[in-house]
């Protein structure tokens, strides 16, 4: 920060109130991607830009923009969290659009995006100084806004909804990061600093694979049991400084971004293995007390975190088992009344599935109204699928697509599998466009160490595809330079942000008028 600076009358108010936002006209519209996977149905899905479309990306223009490496050490495989996106604030420094980017060694950035200039970066007081292993790092993994949990409709002329409502510690764009301590973290969005005294949450240590503020509560979930945290979800009311827990007693909590929330407000999360009943499950929490409301139990583990979408008015809940399928399932009853009867089920997407985790799903509506999902998938897609448009031969991996169809009773059609990909990771769809990143990471042995894995591994590479045929229309070619694990792009404003293993921020979009 700077010693001495002058503030105007409106950006002293603005300091005073925490951290609220005062909209102006972007540079692209659709700016705000509060939370991993944008929202609490974690869709990834930006539903509208002013500067991002099929057109657009046919013609010369899009191409990295920016790129800037932080100065945070890698913990095991973790480096950078996705970057949560901000439109417009007015700062000490007049109207600013951030992003803002967790790093695994217990460190918060603030990058001025339409400068590429670093606005703030704190450094976690509550962290540890540990180098974990390589199933529990001991790192910070998760960062998130104040989300409302209504979706927003599709903004009019470009330009994106602000976050949810009234958060704690004086405004609703406060950062809430958990540092591998267990601590929360309220961070004042214009100057990184401390709103309230940093409060227990987590047991130090803890793998917290998700997060999400709505209003006084931060909501995220453990897994692999690491710190001696029980797999769960877990919730902590700031306002009362109180914790709460549920426990999947010994089941692993699955995917990378959860927990999730359904438009009412229930929980969704998805299980893997384990010897207790809620293993091998997707469940439903209350949100207020964290106790199981309903379930629907699999014969085998879930590998992706659950994703919640709308159809014919009512929630549908999907998510990605080891048995290479997608199930969906009555948002009101997840399993019907012997909790094991689905909505619907995929065919299998992938010829074997082995030990290739998608994480996420994304969904979106395209143009006419039809929804689609997608998975990340390793290996060749199966022939029992029957995708109605390929896209050349697939031996690494690829994205590949589903239709849901149906009047009254939702189904999976198949849809369109992507161009051959090395470690597809969850994409972001904008505005019609599919961004999908082919991560290059090696899953090496299960001996490997991190160093050995990236070693192993090729650099990212970033691709642009048509939502409705999955067609080539844009790669990054060789600018990214570095394996990307695990963590999906995220997006908004015209620009498109990629977070590279060794610690460095990609910005893709199209050139600023100036």
């Amino acid at each position: 920060m700077d010693g001495v600076f002058r503030l105007t009358g409106i950006a002293l108010a603005s300091l005073m109130m925490g951290s609220n936002v005062v909209s102006a006209q972007g540079r692209g519209g659709g700016g705000n991607w509060p939370s991993a996977g944008s929202d609490p149905q974690r869709t990834s899905w930006v539903r509208a830009d002013a500067k991002i479309s099929k057109d657009s990306l046919q013609k010369p223009g899009f191409q990295l923009l920016w790129k800037s490496k932080m100065d945070n050490q890698p913990r095991q495989l973790y480096s950078l969290t996705q970057p949560l996106l901000l439109q417009n604030i007015i700062s000490y420094k007049g109207f600013k659009a951030l992003a803002f980017v967790g790093g695994s060694g217990d460190n918060v950035y603030s990058i001025d995006y339409d400068l590429n200039k670093m606005f703030w970066k704190t450094h976690l007081s509550s962290g540890v100084a540990t180098e974990g292993t390589a199933t529990c790092p001991s790192a910070l993994t998760t960062l998130t806004r104040v989300v409302p949990i209504t979706p927003p409709a599709a903004p009019a002329g470009g330009r994106g909804g602000r976050g949810g409502g009234g958060g704690f510690g004086g405004g609703n764009n406060n950062i809430y990061a958990i540092s591998s301590g267990g601590m929360v973290h309220v961070l004042n969005v214009q100057t990184g600093e401390d709103l309230n005294p940093p409060m227990p949450f987590l047991p130090a240590g803890a793998k917290a694979i998700g997060s999400l503020s709505t209003g006084t509560t931060v909501y995220a979930a453990t897994t692999d049991n690491c710190g001696g945290a029980p797999n769960g979800v877990y919730s902590l009311d700031l306002s009362q400084k109180s914790v709460k827990s549920w426990d999947a007693k010994g089941a692993a909590i699955a995917g990378t971004v959860a927990p999730t929330f359904g438009t009412d407000g229930t929980i969704y999360v998805a299980t893997s293995g384990g010897s207790a009943d809620t293993a091998n499950a997707v469940v439903a929490l209350d949100s207020t007390a964290l106790t199981s409301k309903d379930w629907f139990s699999a014969g085998s583990p879930f590998v992706s975190a659950p994703i919640v979408f709308q159809f014919q008015g009512k929630d549908v809940v999907a998510a990605a088992n080891r048995d290479g399928r997608i199930y969906l399932l009555d948002g009101a009853s997840l399993g019907g009344a012997d909790h094991k009867t689905a909505l619907a089920k995929s065919a299998p997407y992938a010829a074997s599935t082995g030990d290739f985790t998608p994480g996420a799903l994304a969904t979106w509506q395209d143009a006419d109204g039809t929804r689609w999902i997608a998975v990340p998938s390793s290996g060749s897609p199966s022939p029992d699928a029957k995708f109605t448009m390929t896209n050349g031969a697939v031996t690494a991996g690829a994205i590949v697509t589903f239709k849901v169809t149906g009047t009254t009773t939702p189904a999976l059609e198949p849809g369109w599998v992507s161009r051959d990909l090395t470690s597809p990771i969850t994409p972001l769809v904008m505005n019609g466009v599919v961004f999908a990143v082919a991560g290059g990471g090696a899953s090496g042995t299960p001996q490997a160490t991190a160093a050995q894995r990236v070693q192993q591994s090729k650099p990212a590479v970033l691709y642009a595809l048509d939502a409705t045929t999955g067609k080539e229309l844009w790669t990054s070619g060789t600018a990214i330079t570095s394996p990307v694990f695990g963590v999906g792009p995220s997006g908004g404003d015209g620009q498109v942000y990629v977070v590279a293993y060794d610690g460095t921020v990609y910005a893709f979009g199209m050139p600023m008028e100036r």
